[in-house]
């Protein structure tokens, strides 16, 4: 006895796909937008794509290829991987993300006021120019804006001088240069205004009157801070963090030019990986950094939803 073969289905008509793809743009959020609207959210993703998630990707394949004298060839090997774990740059590298750690608590401690500050207390259109303030001095090359600190920070330089002459401190001190905490000076002076312009994003989002009802119940600063705002602004707090930890552990400038001999990071690594022709190495650094920054931005997004940010330009 056989079975009697079953139709086959019968394609989607016109009105069953016109159905489906509208669902689709609910579910996106894109419904009611017109066409030129929808097309808007392909550029970004398009972009991401060509120069983030292809590039990425590449760079992960090329982590496993095997060394040769100048380039590399196809294989699969460990090396590269097995070479920076059982080695001194693994250490160097969690290091690197210490101090990336500190950098990142001292810009929310000086940097998350400031944003909260110039919200509260100041009108928008002159708000937008203190940030624009903020970021002036990234119009200058990273590494002259680097450079510049060296006479501020050195035994003879300009922080040490005021110390001296206003009696704070006997005889100059040397750790502000060429040493772990030049680093984190440098990072800091350097990533700041990034953890302020989220912050000041996300508390767009957060309405005036939240502040007047907080005063209104007697909610005390400190409180207020604690428990409206901080958890309000999470996802800019996050998206600023990040973005500061990963150029701590990434940016060569800092510590090849503040940092001295005893500093060094993962783009450091990857650089002198670079220039001693081991590029299979230099790609399984890269490929380390950037399963770490989606691991981050995974982790964020499932506790702090990060599309949040967004929502004052929505």
């Amino acid at each position: 006895m056989t079975a009697s073969p079953q139709p086959a289905p019968s394609p989607p008509d016109a009105a069953t796909t016109r159905r489906r793809g509208r669902s689709i743009a609910a579910d996106l959020g894109m419904a009611g937008e017109s066409r030129a609207g929808k097309l808007i959210y392909y550029v970004p993703a398009a972009f991401m794509t060509v120069f983030f998630l292809i590039p990425s990707l590449m760079t992960v394949i090329w982590s496993f290829y095997e060394r040769t004298m100048f380039w590399m060839k196809p294989g699969f090997t460990l090396f590269s991987y097995i070479n920076f774990f059982s080695s001194a740059r693994f250490e160097n590298f969690l290091m690197s993300m210490v101090h990336s750690s500190i950098s990142v608590v001292i810009c929310f401690c000086i940097g998350f006021p400031i944003a909260v500050f110039v919200r509260k207390h100041v009108p928008p259109a002159a708000g937008h120019r203190v940030l624009l303030l903020f970021i002036l001095p990234f119009m200058i090359s990273e590494v002259i804006r680097i450079f510049m600190l060296r006479p501020v920070l050195g035994r003879n330089g300009l922080v040490n001088t005021v110390l001296m002459d206003a009696g704070l401190v006997t005889e100059p001190i040397t750790w502000f240069l060429f040493t772990p905490v030049g680093v984190i000076i440098g990072d800091i002076l350097s990533f700041l205004p990034f953890i302020i312009f989220a912050g000041f994003l996300a508390m767009e989002a957060v309405p005036k009157y939240v502040f007047e009802v907080c005063q209104d119940l007697g909610a005390s600063r400190w409180r207020q801070f604690r428990d409206v705002i901080v958890p309000l602004a999470a996802p800019g707090i996050f998206a600023g963090a990040v973005f500061i930890f990963i150029n701590g552990i990434g940016n060569a400038f800092v510590p090849n030019i503040l940092g001295g001999p005893g500093a060094v990071n993962a783009g450091l690594i990857a650089t002198q990986a670079i220039i001693a022709l081991d590029f299979p190495l230099a790609m399984a650094i890269s490929a380390i950094m950037v399963v770490t920054l989606m691991g981050l931005l995974y982790l964020g997004h499932r506790v702090f939803n990060l599309s949040r940010l967004l929502a004052p330009l929505s």
